[in-house]
């Protein structure tokens, strides 16, 4: 009994995190590397096989920004005719039975949609 852990753990945060620094001075090799982001292309190709050699796994960041095409003018306009004619729809059901002001609200929803695309955003 000559190591006495206490009973009563006061600050564990702290216990764990000096076990996980004395885990990670015995596995120094597998250090983790931030992505370049495409910063630093210049050296790329030797990185990879420097880190592929060392087992430093990739990751791809997909934002969006690069591959999205920009949306059609025409497709927009159908779409913005489309919403009007399911609001127009929707304001004889104010007073037949239906879902009027649900048929207004989801005309109006594809409406704003089409006139993104229209403005080409």
């Amino acid at each position: 009994m000559s190591k006495h852990d206490p009973i009563i753990d006061v600050d564990p945060v702290a216990s764990v995190r000096d076990k996980a620094a004395s885990a990670a001075k015995s596995t120094a090799e597998a250090a983790f590397k931030a992505p370049s982001y495409g910063r630093k292309a210049a050296g790329k190709a030797a990185s990879k096989a420097a880190d592929a050699a060392r087992g430093v796994a990739k990751a791809t960041v997909i934002d969006g920004k690069g591959a999205a095409k920009k949306p059609s003018r025409l497709a927009g306009a159908v779409q913005t005719a489309v919403g009007g004619v399911v609001m127009l729809a929707g304001v004889p059901m104010l007073i037949l039975p239906g879902p009027g002001l649900l048929a207004i609200g989801g005309g109006a929803v594809i409406a704003a949609g089409g006139v993104k695309k229209l403005r080409g955003k």
